[in-house]
């Protein structure tokens, strides 16, 4: 449900970023995924990889959204949940020159996203999806360490230099009970009910729910 998107959102706001209008030309169309490159074509490659660094948990406390029944006919009750996790971007390179360059971009595309107008796409594009509220800490970046093995998935003994960064986020999302898919963001509306355990003698107002 949730993982599968969380994971696709870093690659797909990648190819948002390095793409044709991207400042360094040398660097438009890098290759980002989800699975390790295989083919010598796909190198120098960004692999992204998620984990979760806590429990997925209900948001609040026994919190529960209603849908609207004059949409819907009837009330369906629904409950937002939150995770905690890591994204790892894994620079894999045939040279530590090309590697780290690769990597300085990355870090200069998380850094500098609310600053720069077209490295911002990354951010925005983040923002602006329909399915997960994320929170991406994009002021502090981890450098999990890097290696240069020799062998490559091809059979050559050429050495593969790889290079880690990761970044913390949290998010929250909204599942139908249903369906199991994600209810989009653009969907969930905050409507004005009247609480009738108030005492309307105290108070001129109704609460919002």
């Amino acid at each position: 449900m949730y993982v599968t998107r969380v994971k696709t959102l870093p690659i797909e706001a990648l190819h948002a970023t390095f793409d044709a209008q991207y400042p360094v030309a040398e660097f438009r169309g890098l290759h980002c995924s989800l699975e390790y490159p295989v083919e010598k074509s796909s190198f120098p490659e960004v692999w992204v990889r998620y984990s979760d660094t806590g429990p997925l948990k209900q948001a609040g406390v026994s919190h529960v959204e209603d849908t609207d029944p004059v949409d819907g006919g009837r009330v369906t009750p629904y409950t937002r949940f939150r995770f905690e996790g890591s994204w790892e971007f894994v620079v894999v390179a045939l040279s530590s020159v090309e590697r780290d360059r690769v990597y300085d971009e990355l870090v200069a595309t998380i850094a500098w996203s609310g600053f720069d107008t077209l490295r911002g796409r990354f951010r925005n594009y983040l923002a602006n999806n329909d399915l997960i509220d994320l929170t991406v800490r994009t002021d502090e970046i981890e450098s999990t360490g890097e290696s240069a093995e020799p062998g490559t998935p091809w059979g050559t003994d050429e050495i593969v230099y790889e290079r880690t960064l990761a970044i913390d986020l949290i998010g929250d999302f909204t599942p139908d009970p249903e369906t199991g898919l994600i209810v989009p963001l653009s969907k969930i509306v905050v409507t004005p009910t009247a609480d009738l355990t108030l005492d309307n003698e105290s108070s001129g107002f109704d609460s919002w729910h």
